[in-house]
């Protein structure tokens, strides 16, 4: 190795050190060398950062646990990062996009903390997320224009970027929104601080330290450029090319030419491609997680090895056989680059592929590969396609409505894999959709106090483009379905009520009450950002004539929307909405309650079933597979305590803090109620709500009254435990 001038070979050596992230964070001022990229991740990079830091989390965290116990659970290791130092400052070479991501999330962590009161444990974030240099405050990822954005863009409410701001900004302020809308629940709850002292602690990196900026580029270049070892699809293709008797040159140049078409769609495709194939042809899903690995959780690791193994069930004995394989793959790798791009941008024809990509269902390509033969044509794949994509997107629709995770449908998509495997005709794959959609247990008819809460604005978004979108079409206007849903945020949810609690007394006499109805979905509109911007402080009766100039949904509030508009007229009496389709002179809690029905309506013809054919009238009901809770996630859930008797079903629950007293109502099935009506699968979910703050630990929040005494619902929980009763 070289020598810089003045140096020794001791200190140009490049060294290595498996560091946490706290120290990662701690003491560091990062800045990036000139050649760096900007901030390129997006929405599904940050997603799967989530996912993955989620699932190794919660295989180790157990409510009863003490937080000393979290130095036990299993580390998770994030990759390197290459920096070198000069002075104070480190610059960056590699691995700046987990790194800023990671700096995102803790300042996204210490507002959660802040709500739940933990401000020692917020504190100790900030002290990570800025520091001070020669007497100011100096973030610890030091990058222009930052700062002013990390200041505001977790704590202002409804922050919005300004229109000039540079690319990487905008990507970073998307990944912001991802924290916001698609944060795990469990992960705010009780769960929280916990899970902050296992990311600090339990998660780590390995530092690579360049003695120079030079020595920095050679080492961010052969990381990048050369030097790559062998990866999956490398070792998949040697086997297998291994196996292939005779003339392998065109062999080897299919797997060239179908490896670089779907990396033309972004650099990971070529690996999901594969493993996507694998999952809808050959793997046992209905494997549950345990102690070993299922075929979905290896075929999602080193997949070549399992192709290895598992040379039988592939039925690949001839050399020919091996050959049929990566023919296949190769035809099946055109269907997967028509699924991508229809997933990347807004097709009609595809267009609930889109929506599910748009709402983070990875897995959808697996159902579908595994229902298409290579015979189909054009248009049967996509009719098959759309059948499949339909059924996730109306079980995502109804699961946001009645308070369900809708994190558990990619494993719900897989799972579907076993039922249309094998080429199904398209009639076959419509019976067995209607079927599926006849064993569900919740539709739309709980929504009837659904609306904005303070995690998720993304699903009300999509709901409010889906509902603006149906109209808007079925009137025969424009499909602007792809303008509605662009991440960049040109349409804005509006609240019909201006933000005003003094303008509606008596008639909500709480606070909690206005928050609650203003907040409903038939109190909201999807407007454009410029014209949502301008008049939404104005009261109803000043703002329902600029409505009229928006789209038909908005139009519909004002008295004279149905004078000359025969369009709508029509529509109306299509679908049978004239009484629901309605104008208001006034908008008051009645009117919020009767536009509420009207949107409930129309996601029963948004998402309707009989899409999929007539419904079988007597439909087996079966547990839902994204619900059930495997013994590596099991826990204890409120429905438990009341099948045990250790609460009453209609118990009465009691929630205080900073002197305000809050109330809700255990329902038999479990979920919880409260004053305002609208309901919960979660105490923590029913906590921030009441509280109208982004986390709340709903086990410790909520107490109950038992022999005349208030007891924490989790020493009831806890005391069941150790009795053994759950």
């Amino acid at each position: 190795m070289h020598r810089s001038r003045g140096g020794s070979v001791q200190q140009d050596m490049i060294q290595g050190k498996a560091v946490t992230i706290q120290e990662v964070f701690t003491a560091r001022q990062y800045r990036l060398d000139s050649y760096q990229r900007d901030y390129t991740w997006g929405r599904e990079d940050i997603r799967r950062l989530i996912d993955d830091l989620r699932a190794k989390f919660m295989t180790n965290w157990s409510l009863e646990h003490d937080r000393e116990d979290v130095s036990r659970y299993s580390p998770y290791f994030l990759g390197p990062y290459v920096y070198h130092e000069d002075a104070h400052i480190t610059f960056l070479v590699d691995g700046q996009q987990r790194i800023t991501t990671l700096h995102l999330m803790l300042v996204y962590l210490r507002e959660l903390l802040l709500a739940q009161d933990l401000e020692g444990e917020a504190a100790h974030l900030s002290s990570l997320i800025q520091s001070r240099k020669f007497g100011k405050p100096v973030y610890t990822l030091d990058i222009p224009d930052r700062g002013p954005f990390l200041e505001q863009v977790f704590s202002a409410q409804d922050y919005a970027l300004p229109d000039n701001a540079p690319g990487d900004l905008r990507r970073l302020w998307e990944g912001a929104r991802v924290l916001q809308e698609e944060f795990p629940e469990e992960l705010r709850g009780d769960a929280l601080p916990y899970f902050v002292d296992w990311l600090l602690d339990g998660v780590c990196m390995v530092g690579i330290r360049a003695a120079t900026s030079e020595q920095g580029w050679e080492i961010y270049e052969s990381m990048n450029d050369r030097g790559v070892r062998l990866g999956p699809i490398d070792l998949l293709k040697s086997f297998l090319l291994s196996r292939i008797g005779g003339e392998k040159g065109g062999v080897d140049k299919i797997w060239r030419q179908m490896v670089s078409e779907l990396a033309g769609i972004d650099a990971n495709a070529p690996s999901e491609f594969i493993k996507t194939f694998l999952i809808s042809r050959y793997a046992d899903v209905s494997m549950e997680p345990g102690d070993n690995p299922t075929d979905v959780e290896r075929i999602n690791g080193p997949f070549h090895a399992w192709v290895k193994d598992n040379v039988e069930r592939l039925d690949l004995h001839k050399s020919s056989d091996f050959r049929g394989l990566v023919d296949d793959l190769a035809k099946y790798s055109e269907r997967f680059r028509t699924l991508a791009a229809a997933s990347n941008a807004y097709d009609r024809e595809l267009q609930s592929v889109f929506f599910n990509a748009y709402n983070g269902i990875k897995s959808q390509a697996a159902p579908i590969l595994a229902a298409v033969e290579p015979k189909d044509d054009s248009a049967s794949f996509k009719t098959k396609a759309q059948l499949i994509a339909d059924y996730l997107d109306l079980l995502f629709a109804r699961r946001i409505v009645n308070d369900l995770p809708s994190s558990g449908l990619d494993s719900y998509a897989v799972r579907l894999v076993e039922r249309v495997r094998g080429g199904v005709s398209v009639d076959k794959l419509r019976t067995i959709l209607a079927e599926e959609v006849s064993a569900l247990d919740y539709d739309f008819k709980n929504m009837k106090a659904y609306g904005l809460r303070s995690n998720n604005s993304g699903q009300v978004r999509y709901l409010l483009a889906r509902l603006t979108g149906f109209v808007q079409t079925s009137c025969g206007l424009t499909d602007d379905m792809a303008a509605y849903l662009d991440t960049s945020r040109p349409f804005e949810i509006e609240h019909i009520w201006a933000n005003h609690f003094e303008r509606y007394q008596p008639e909500t006499n709480t606070r909690a009450m206005f928050d609650a109805y203003r907040n409903r979905l038939g109190a909201l509109l999807l407007l454009r950002k410029s014209d949502n911007a301008s008049y939404q402080d104005l009261p109803y009766e000043k703002k329902v004539v600029y409505y009229q100039r928006q789209n038909q949904i908005a139009g519909s509030l004002h008295t004279g929307h149905r004078e000359r508009n025969p369009t709508f007229n029509r529509f109306a009496k299509q679908y049978k909405l004239d009484r629901l389709l309605r104008a208001f002179a006034k908008f008051d809690k009645k009117a919020i309650d009767e536009r509420q029905a009207l949107y409930q309506r129309l996601c029963e013809l948004i998402w309707d079933p009989t899409t999929f054919g007539t419904l079988p009238t007597a439909a087996a009901r079966r547990p839902d597979p994204s619900r059930t809770r495997t013994r590596a996630r099991y826990d204890v859930s409120v429905a438990d305590l009341i099948t045990k008797g250790l609460l009453p079903a209609d118990a009465e629950l009691i929630g205080q803090r900073r002197g305000e007293r809050f109330q809700a109502q255990v329902l038999a099935d479990g979920r919880i109620q409260v004053a305002s009506g609208e309901t919960f699968r979660s105490l923590s979910g029913a906590g921030e709500f009441v509280l109208q703050t982004k986390a709340c630990p709903g086990w410790n929040f909520w107490q109950t009254q038992l022999d005349g005494r208030l007891v924490r619902l989790i020493d009831i929980r806890r005391d069941a435990l150790e009795k053994g009763l759950v």
